[in-house]
């Protein structure tokens, strides 16, 4: 695509990953870029014949068929201002954990996703999917984020069945209470977000 260079940024960009993606194969770009005066990012130090136009990440932006190891980290995200205690701009990622499936109902637990952001001055949960669980922790944000996976009862009884001493079967909110113990033992204060424990429960 022809550009005039009086409609380019003159500014060159450079970019680690997970910010953009090539509009042509969907991949993951890492390199440098340039931008036309409307923010559209090309591939390249500077526009030419073979620049490539690049698509910014968000969430929703892409099926889940087309998300890989290169499809990493959507670029859409809140750098909350009021709460980070270091100078660091690190994707956050959005609340979009899913409810259970059917499946997970009938095999009673459902595993919760959960992050909790390290620099933040407020303690800071997000609950995720677990793609995104999965594609932040294997990025280099990693080391930002303490990461929890919570088995979560969602069906059965209420409370938990015993036959004297012998725990028949597991209750919702008993198994919960310790999945949360256990949970807040890697990450202190999740308690405090687990408050919910018949969260999607039927009994």
């Amino acid at each position: 695509m022809y550009i005039p260079k009086s409609k380019l940024d003159p500014q060159i960009y450079y970019t680690p990953g997970a910010e953009y993606y090539y509009s042509t194969t969907k991949s993951n770009y890492e390199g440098y870029y340039h931008k036309d005066l409307n923010g559209r990012a090309y591939t390249g130090k500077t526009h030419t014949p073979e620049s490539i136009q690049l698509i910014p990440f968000l969430f929703g932006s892409l099926s889940n068929a087309d998300i890989n190891e290169s499809n990493i980290v959507s670029n859409q995200y809140s750098t909350l201002k009021s709460n980070v205690s270091l100078d660091v701009a690190v994707p956050i990622p959005k609340n979009d954990s899913l409810p259970p499936t059917q499946q997970e109902y009938e095999q009673s637990f459902y595993v919760r996703y959960i992050l909790q952001y390290k620099l933040s001055s407020k303690p800071l949960f997000v609950e995720v999917n677990r793609i995104t669980y999965f594609q932040y922790l294997n990025t280099s944000y990693k080391k930002y984020f303490n990461f929890a996976e919570v088995p979560w009862k969602i069906s059965g009884p209420l409370y938990d069945v015993k036959q004297g001493n012998v725990l028949v079967e597991g209750g919702i909110i008993d198994s919960n209470i310790r999945s949360r113990e256990m949970a807040n033992k890697i990450m202190p204060g999740v308690e405090n977000y687990l408050v919910d424990l018949v969260l999607y429960a039927k009994t």
